[in-house]
């Protein structure tokens, strides 16, 4: 295992064959997914009325208010993306890769290794269970076939992705090339040594000579787009917290919803856990890692202390952490599509709910788009960060 000597993070690890693990994992998480699509996912009772939605009502409902990209975002992040990274996943992990041209399969992995970030299978699980607790004093709620086979794919799903060995990926379309001049500097920037943002390679052209990406010292204007994305994410969360995100209709009588309104009820309710869980995820999360995000791009400017190492691992966990605040989310489109009661009650969504959703969005963004390594670097190179 190679190990960074400034920061410690893991650079590489032994080349251990996984393929057949990756293959098998992959194939069950695909099966439970298209399983999950077609049965009753979750039942809901109030009044002698029952209520029962499959997997797809989640988006589709969405559709029928309006909600046209709120639906797309949701249909993409827990059916589509998860459904074309697992039907790729198998035949690369067969030979694919070595087998079609150079071209092609750079494109097709560089696409694939794209999707992992943007699919949010557990985060709509885990939203499930928040929204459940939500209504199960309002009315009986049983579970379906679809959602057990839907905790199976997120299972196996996570598990494949565990077992996913990238450089060995990337090795099927070429071997990776070796840099003499890296064993001889401390740092790659000392010798103007370049690792490709894509495949990892290390080289000193223009672009990437294994994936074709254009490679640089770092990432151009890493803290001038992070900052941007930053600026639009704290604009949308002002209206994500003022306005409903949606609103619930009971006998006739209807009632909006904020966020922060959504959190006091479960409190008052005694679903302390669920609303610390909530609260922590979409009030907490978004307000923290717009604070973390600012201080690392003013931090920047600063030369490295025994300190960067800390703003490093804080850096690394925002940028893990950040799609979890999307629970909120999930929470509503579910809520959306199972209370669809006529009068007798009935939930839709609000504007705020869609702001939310950019939010964290532009919050992702802003994460991708620092580049942390400018934390490490001497002032002399600060200015590598603009070079094309």
């Amino acid at each position: 295992m190679a190990i960074c000597p400034h920061c410690q993070h893991k650079l590489c690890e032994a080349d251990v064959n996984h393929d057949s693990q990756v293959v098998a994992l992959s194939v069950g998480s695909l099966l439970m997914l298209l399983s999950s699509m077609f049965y009753p996912f979750i039942s809901f009772s109030s009044s002698g009325i029952t209520q029962t939605i499959t997997l797809p009502d989640a988006a589709r409902i969405l559709f029928n208010y309006d909600s046209e990209l709120l639906g797309l975002f949701i249909d993409l992040s827990i059916i589509a993306l998860p459904m074309s990274l697992l039907v790729i996943l198998i035949p690369m992990h067969l030979g694919l890769l070595s087998a079609l041209p150079q071209g092609i399969a750079r494109r097709l992995l560089k696409f694939t290794l794209a999707l992992e970030p943007w699919i949010m299978s557990e985060i709509f699980l885990i939203g499930v269970l928040v929204s459940m607790v939500k209504i199960m004093s309002l009315a009986d709620i049983s579970f379906g076939a679809s959602f057990w086979a839907y905790i199976g794919f997120v299972i196996l799903y996570i598990a494949a992705l565990a077992h996913l060995n990238r450089p060995r990926l990337w090795a099927q379309i070429k071997p990776v090339e070796f840099v003499e001049e890296a064993s001889h500097a401390k740092r790659a920037i000392d010798q103007n040594i370049k690792a490709c943002h894509v495949c990892h390679q290390l080289c000193k052209d223009d672009y990437c000579p294994r994936c074709h990406s254009k490679t640089h010292i770092r990432n151009p204007n890493s803290v001038q787009k992070a900052t941007a994305w930053l600026v639009t994410s704290v604009l949308c969360y002002i209206p994500a917290n003022l306005l409903p995100i949606m609103h619930t209709t009971s006998l006739g009588d209807e009632s909006p919803s904020t966020l922060i309104g959504g959190v006091l009820t479960l409190w008052k309710s005694g679903s302390y856990p669920i609303a610390a869980i909530i609260f922590f995820a979409s009030v907490v999360v978004p307000l923290a890692k717009a604070f973390v995000l600012s201080f690392l791009c003013i931090m920047v400017a600063k030369p490295a202390n025994r300190h960067t190492k800390g703003y490093t691992k804080i850096y690394q966990l925002t940028e893990f952490i950040g799609k979890w605040s999307m629970i909120d989310v999930f929470v509503v489109a579910i809520l959306v599509a199972l209370v669809q009661l006529g009068n007798l009650m009935s939930i839709t969504p609000g504007v705020g709910i869609v702001f939310f959703t950019v939010m964290v969005i532009c919050q992702m963004m802003a994460a991708h788009a620092f580049d942390p390594r400018l934390l490490w670097d001497s002032p002399k190179n600060k200015t590598s960060e603009n070079k094309a």
